[in-house]
């Protein structure tokens, strides 16, 4: 009886050591430091349904540089196109690859008022070939299981009114 009492105290243990182990293995890779995604492009961009409710639609692509698949919890930004304010814009919950790029489609409504003011500027940019300053200023929430950090998102491009598809 005595062997079989201690059989079963070795097999407990030896679980409670196993189940332990494999906790951490899980746990360990959720603590690593997460890296901010890297702003790649900004691509299909288009203005739709510029004379009734104006509204922009973009694709803006990004690269994980995580070893581990995350979550974009958050993205909030503001657009400014030639140095004028345009719209913000905001993204919630999306799965990320690890090690990838990926895309966020993005959608805005823009006021006419907004839209007047970006005219000469537009004007200007047609006249002499030159391409418009686009800036995008907020932050990224990335999580993985249980953590979460924030990122400053600071994007400068150039728009050239060729790329740019009106419907």
């Amino acid at each position: 009886m005595r062997l079989n009492l201690r059989h079963s105290i070795i097999h407990v243990n030896w679980f409670h050591r196993f189940s332990a182990l494999l906790f951490l293995t899980a746990l360990l890779p959720a603590c690593a430091p997460l890296k901010p995604v890297e702003f790649r492009s900004v691509t299909e961009l288009k203005v739709k349904d510029a004379f009734t409710s104006p509204a922009i639609a973009a694709n803006v692509n990004f690269f994980n540089p995580n070893a581990f698949g995350c979550t974009v919890k958050k993205l909030e930004a503001d657009v400014s196109l030639s140095n004028t304010g345009l719209t913000q814009i905001s993204f919630v919950k999306q799965r990320i690859p690890s090690k990838e790029e990926f895309s966020l489609p993005l959608n805005a409504s823009v006021s006419y008022s907004q839209l007047l003011k970006l005219i000469p500027a537009a004007v200007a940019g047609v006249q002499s070939g030159k391409d418009i300053p686009v800036d995008l200023t907020g932050s990224v929430t990335v999580k993985k299981f249980l953590f979460s950090k924030t990122f400053p998102l600071q994007v400068h491009e150039k728009l050239n009114l060729k790329d740019l598809q009106l419907r």
